[in-house]
């Protein structure tokens, strides 16, 4: 298999809607909503996966994925440890947001830089964590511009976001006020980048139905 693509050499067949990260407040984002890829499907799921992730999670570099269950397997670590370097840089050191780079691509990564970058200017101070229950996942095929065909390379979650587990403190020691819905379906869109061998979060959705409950 060639290793030739890189985060932005995709062909997109599908339209990609984004959802932003922004949860410096309202802690549950109401984003815009896109369509399912149109992709066979090469394997459903219904795991209970919440993100209880550890930051050497995807240390090192990660083989291309062979079948769809090596890709899901590949692409829930992948998304378990971007909600905990998330978090990190979110609760730790908003200054510094450079580690999302090895974790997410595209708006999801600019969202955690333009987020981090907010919390540290205003002083808001996180604690916590987010956790991300899978209950659907398949694995599709990504196209490079240049015609070729990447197999298992694209895996596609549907689940349960939450920012419950987060609490906020404004820079002068008051509480910041919480929605009162923190939890919500969210798709999540995660690609195997060969050039890098490793697997990033291309984009986090609503439902095309809008917001869900769960």
């Amino acid at each position: 298999m060639t290793t030739l693509n890189t985060k932005m050499s995709f062909r997109q067949t599908r339209t990609v809607g984004l959802l932003g990260t922004s949860l410096v407040v309202a802690l549950l984002v109401a984003g815009c909503s896109s369509p399912k890829p149109e992709a066979t499907k090469e394997a459903t799921t219904t795991p209970t996966a919440s993100a209880t992730p550890t930051p050497t999670a995807l240390a090192g570099t990660v083989e291309a994925p062979q079948s769809a269950e090596e890709a899901i397997a590949g692409a829930t670590a992948a998304a378990e440890t971007y909600l905990d370097v998330r978090a990190e840089i979110e609760t730790e050191h908003p200054e510094d947001s450079s580690a999302i780079e090895s974790v997410a691509m595209g708006e999801v990564a600019a969202d955690t830089h333009t987020n981090a970058a907010t919390l540290a200017e205003e002083g808001t101070i996180l604690s916590g964590s987010y956790s991300y229950d899978i209950t659907t996942s398949y694995a599709t095929d990504l196209t490079s511009s240049d015609g070729t065909v990447f197999p298992f390379t694209s895996v596609n979650f549907e689940g349960c976001f939450s920012s419950e587990g987060i609490s906020a403190t404004n820079a002068d020691g008051s509480p910041v006020g919480m929605s009162t819905n923190r939890r919500g379906v969210v798709e999540m869109s995660v690609f195997y980048v060969a050039a890098e061998a490793t697997w990033l979060v291309e984009a986090l959705r609503t439902p095309q139905t809008g917001d869900v409950p769960c």
